[in-house]
């Protein structure tokens, strides 16, 4: 296991990107328009509220994992029950991601292929990254983080030459409160996956450098995600731009010229297709923790294909309806059913400070 906390802020800028770069935007042009960027800071600065419970959470026995000690705080009935949610949450999320992939490849650039034989391959590449373990797939994304901050910085720069400045002000004029406090609690959903970060203890040290490395790691987040959504609007306005699926890579190609930043699209892709396996391989592997914990079983062997196969399951049956899939990714029922998943962090430090008010310390 890597021993660098600033691995981990290279693997969450990675892992937290394959989502929040590409089907985020849309959504919050559609959702909350001009006000955007209210939405983004608002689910950001609640994420890093979720950070901060997570941390603390894992420095009560750093010398355990959270999934062997959860039940000395909430009892082993809940915790088994929350270990079953999480479960639950990394299968259906990783259904989502292969789900993705299908759509953008075949709309894209494998139109006519069957969507079950890129449902297969997909599934079959995160089952095996997956199998390979946590540390590998943290190096991993050690080994593209160099090349998305440079393709992101010239991607944002070739943006700029189309951008209608003239609707910042606006930016600053339309307010909703109602809209900004929703959307700030929908955008935390995207944000907020650092349950994940509890399976890397006892082998990584969670503490206070760890905390503030991906504090970091949440602005940077932030960063990318307002300049995508800034450049977006500016680019297509708030109508034009809820229209299309996939804006980033309708800039990208309107941009076209001999140069280098003419011919981004393959290099971002491939960078977006490997972040998005890291964020699958992560879920199916945290789903075999969590598997193997409730059915006390020691071999791992057989337990990822199965998962993985329960993944591409859903995501076929998608397939079958895609109507049913685009009401789902965006539902406000699923992302706040995501974000209850995510807070379980936040329920087991309740409960600690609850048991240490009443004298019964973890032990």
């Amino acid at each position: 296991m890597p021993t660098s906390n600033w691995q981990l802020f290279r693997f969450s800028l990675i892992y937290f990107s394959s989502q929040s770069t590409i089907f985020l935007i849309p959504f919050i042009l559609s959702s909350s328009g001009y006000q955007g960027w209210i939405a983004l800071i608002g689910g950001t600065l609640l994420s890093m509220l979720i950070l901060i419970f997570t941390i603390q959470v894992g420095k009560l026995k750093p010398e355990q994992g959270w999934i062997d000690f959860g039940r000395d705080i909430m009892g082993a009935w809940v915790h088994r029950l929350l270990v079953f949610f999480l479960l639950c949450w990394c299968v259906y999320y990783a259904s989502f991601d292969i789900e993705n992939f299908v759509l953008f490849f075949g709309s894209n650039y494998m139109r006519g292929t069957s969507p079950i034989y890129i449902q297969i391959v997909i599934g079959l590449v995160i089952m095996y990254t997956a199998s390979l373990g946590i540390t590998t797939i943290i190096y991993m994304a050690d080994g593209i983080f160099l090349i998305f901050v440079v393709a992101t910085i010239f991607a944002v720069y070739s943006f700029l030459p189309n951008a209608d400045f003239s609707m910042l002000p606006v930016f600053l004029h339309y307010h909703d409160p109602g809209i900004a406090l929703r959307d700030s609690v929908s955008v935390s959903s995207w944000f907020a996956e650092w349950v994940v970060f509890l399976f890397m203890a006892p082998e990584l040290k969670i503490g206070n450098k760890m905390l503030k490395k991906l504090l970091a790691a949440a602005l940077f987040i932030l960063f990318i995600v307002l300049a995508g959504w800034t450049m977006t609007l500016l680019n297509f306005g708030p109508h034009f731009g809820t229209q299309l699926q996939y804006p980033l890579l309708e800039m990208i190609r309107g941009s076209s010229h001999n140069s280098i930043l003419g011919n981004l699209d393959p290099i971002l892709i491939g960078i977006w297709s490997a972040s998005m396996f890291i964020h699958g391989s992560v879920l199916i592997y945290i789903a075999c923790k969590c598997t193997l914990y409730l059915t006390n079983r020691k071999k791992t062997k057989a337990v990822i294909p199965i998962l993985t196969l329960c993944s591409i399951t859903i995501a076929y049956l998608y397939t079958l309806n895609i109507a049913n899939y685009l009401r789902d990714f965006t539902s406000y029922l699923i992302m706040y059913s995501w974000l209850f998943i995510e807070c379980i962090p936040v329920y087991y430090f309740i409960a600690a400070y609850i048991r240490s008010k009443l004298g019964r310390t973890v032990k």
